[in-house]
């Protein structure tokens, strides 16, 4: 007989209470509940947990569960409230003095600024001094002393800090809450005469020594003819370092479906681990088992250390040190209930680690195939030892597939359909990859050794490359441009539940059914977008740095006007894409605001919409007439006898038109001022509207400019 569901959910204690427990953390960063409230609230659950436990009665056994998952959901309310209140430096937004900072992770270094992470020590009030927490991001004019900064060096600055805002154009990453849940609420733009390195690299953390250690092993790998992309890939690889790695070199990985090879996590801490094992095998006698133990553990999470110590590698870590344990009893770590507890453990720690994606992605990853993977390498039976082993891989490359794939499509709106093939060929050398590279480390500077080692490092890395680039440029390799909305993320979770977990189990039809219902479901809400944009008429100026990005949207038709001389469309595309795919739009066509007839992008149209007119630098879209006032206007030129009249007026990369020009030519309801002007030209404009009082909008201030007709 198949066991029930409910009989099912029932081996697995600590999966549940850690459901509740992340159920706890979701409600406290939706809701942001007083933290008084559920102190009171979980103390009494606790009082009356502890009093059902002394009733031994079985008709309250349904009530003693109900109270004890509402307690672990009130506690991971508790847990996070205090934690985000407790690290929370809003109060410094705006802040004018001195501040002492210790810069927590490595450097990024750009070619005019250096970004670091600071965590603040203490603030001067008026003349004294005060100790002081939270996380600020400074970045820094770049000078001969930025190449010098490393994490642990404690500086002492005067900033003016801001509160780190968006850029309010719709659908575009969050980029407030994303530091949000890093604990960072504010930054600043600092010049060399507004700081000072206190001291050097004497008294610092365990982990910044161990950055800086991983910097030292980066140095030593370039030092013996390591560079380029192979330098960058073995420092994602090996050292979980990837500030090195071009973008060319990213979208090659994320496109071909290898990207998780580039990011440390249980792969690479099972071969680490794998290592470890090979080294100690010589403490074969039981006294030394226990020493054997102690030693694979350390190591473990020395290299987590070395690697900076992310959620995913946190996870892998802990469920090795776990299996590690689990071996001197004989028994196994690759229970659900394990996973459990592993997540409870990071997410008490940080209960921020839930927003992470790297987390998300690794607990996704590791529970799909402790479930799904041997429901899926028991469809074949094979007996050759070889192909069971390649079975094998496929198995499990598909089930961590199958679990990752709704968050994949969530954040990163594409799937890799050639993801089996990178494995096959990227896995093998990934992980020997590793072991060269530790070959690579151990021999640094030992004569001729050390260079040899290097350049079979490198073989193997541009092998890796290449392979990766050429599965990338395979016809249809990756699907591009899907987009899923939060309830239907959740709504492929329960298919993947009912069907793949609950029906392959239990064979009952009615977890069939469910998994279909949760299908149609995911049908009807795409079609409900489809009928949607049917209808959709979008007037939208995006809030894009230096850029003016003016967007038409009609039913699908996605038409943007842009000054696509002067930048790539990179970072129009970064503003706008995820409206582009939300709204289930075709191909954007650009339209050139600029004067050259030369263009640097492909898609660059003339209109071939009825309802859209362009001549001139005046757009008419249905009823709204609009004019770009560019660095090419002049007044004289639209000198009519009467006023034109318009909607809006557009001033875009630094007009020399002045407010009483636009206002003398152009009958219009606001003036729209976008993001390709210079804040001198634009604080020129709005102290000359002070006069004038005009309808002003500045979307550098207010967000993108929207008009939904």
């Amino acid at each position: 007989m198949q066991p029930s569901l409910i009989e099912e959910i029932r081996k697995y204690p600590f999966v549940r209470l850690t459901l509740a427990f992340i159920a706890g953390i979701l409600v406290a960063l939706v809701l942001e509940p007083s933290a008084n409230l559920f102190l009171y609230t979980t103390a009494i659950l606790t009082i009356c947990v502890t009093v059902l436990h002394f009733i031994n009665k079985f008709s309250l056994t349904l009530l003693k569960g109900i109270i004890i998952h509402l307690t672990i959901i009130s506690f991971g309310i508790l847990i996070t409230v205090n934690y985000v209140s407790s690290n929370n430096n809003e109060n410094l937004n705006d802040y004018k003095g001195y501040i002492i900072g210790e810069v927590s992770d490595d450097p990024k270094m750009s070619e005019k600024t250096t970004t670091i992470k600071l965590n603040i020590i203490a603030v001067k009030n008026n003349t004294i001094w005060q100790s002081a927490e939270g996380k600020t991001l400074l970045y820094i004019e770049n000078d001969d002393r930025t190449q010098n900064l490393k994490a642990g060096n404690k500086i002492i600055f005067s900033p003016v800090l801001s509160a780190i805002e968006n850029k309010g154009n719709p659908e575009e990453f969050d980029y407030k809450k994303y530091l949000t849940y890093n604990l960072i609420y504010n930054s600043d733009f600092i010049t060399g005469d507004d700081w000072q390195l206190l001291q050097d690299n004497f008294d610092i953390g365990f982990q910044h020594k161990m950055l800086n250690f991983r910097q030292n092993l980066i140095a030593s790998l370039e030092k013996n003819g390591l560079s380029n992309d192979e330098l960058a890939v073995v420092s994602a690889l090996a050292l979980g370092y990837k500030d090195k790695l071009s973008d060319e070199i990213r979208h090659s990985y994320s496109s071909s479906g290898a990207m998780h090879i580039l990011a440390v996590s249980g792969l690479h801490v099972g071969i680490i681990y794998g290592i470890l094992v090979f080294i100690f095998s010589f403490l074969k006698s039981k006294r030394l088992k226990y020493l054997k133990t102690v030693l694979l553990i350390i190591f473990i999470w020395l290299y987590a250390t070395l690697t900076g110590l992310s959620p995913s590698v946190c996870r892998a870590a802990l469920m090795f040190s776990i299996m590690a344990l689990g071996n001197l009893q004989n028994r196994t770590a690759g229970s659900l209930n394990a996973i459990a507890l592993s997540a409870f453990i990071l997410l008490v720690i940080n209960p921020l680690n839930i927003t992470n994606i790297g987390f998300q992605l690794s607990y996704a990853a590791v529970i799909g195939i402790i479930l799904l993977y041997p429901k899926i390498y028991g469809i074949f039976e094979v007996k050759n030892k070889w192909i069971d082993k390649i079975w094998s891989l496929t198995a499990v490359s598909i089930a961590a597939q199958i679990a990752t794939a709704p968050i994949g499509l969530f954040y990163f709106h594409q799937f890799s359909n050639y993801f089996i093939l990178a494995n096959y060929l990227l896995i093998p050398l990934s992980t020997l990859a590793i072991w060269i590279c530790i070959l690579a480390f151990i021999f640094s500077g030992v004569g001729f050794i050390a260079p040899f080692i290097i350049k079979v490092l490198s073989l193997i890395v541009k092998s890796m490359n290449y392979l990766s680039g050429g599965i990338e440029s395979l016809p249809f390799s990756v699907s591009e441009n899907i987009y899923i909305s939060t309830p239907q993320l959740f709504v492929l979770y329960f298919v993947i539940i009912f069907l793949s977990i609950f029906f392959f189990s239990t064979k009952k039809y009615k977890h069939l059914f469910i998994a279909v219902s949760f299908i149609i479901v995911f049908a009807a809400t795409n079609l409900f977008q489809d009928i949607k944009a049917i209808n959709q008429k979008h007037f939208i100026i995006y809030n894009t740095n230096k850029v003016t990005a003016i967007n038409v949207i009609d039913r699908k038709d996605n038409i943007l006007f842009a000054n696509i001389d002067s930048v790539l469309n990179k970072q129009i595309e970064f503003s706008a894409k995820n409206n582009w795919l939300k709204k289930g739009l075709d191909k954007e066509k650009y339209i050139d605001l600029s004067k050259s007839s030369k263009s640097v992008l492909s898609n660059v149209a003339v209109i071939d919409n009825k309802s859209v007119f362009y001549k001139r630098n005046f757009i008419g879209f249905n009823n709204l007439r609009i004019f770009v006032a560019d660095d090419n206007f002049f007044p004289m030129i639209y000198n009519y006898e009467e006023k034109t009249k318009l909607d809006y007026v557009v001033l875009s990369n630094n007009s020399p038109a002045r407010l009483t020009d636009i206002n003398s030519v152009f009958e219009f309801k606001t003036v729209i001022i976008d993001g390709s002007n210079g804040l001198y030209r634009k604080e020129e404009w709005l102290k000359e509207n002070e006069e004038l009082s005009l309808n002003v909008f500045d979307v550098a201030d207010k967000g993108a400019f929207i008009v939904d007709l």
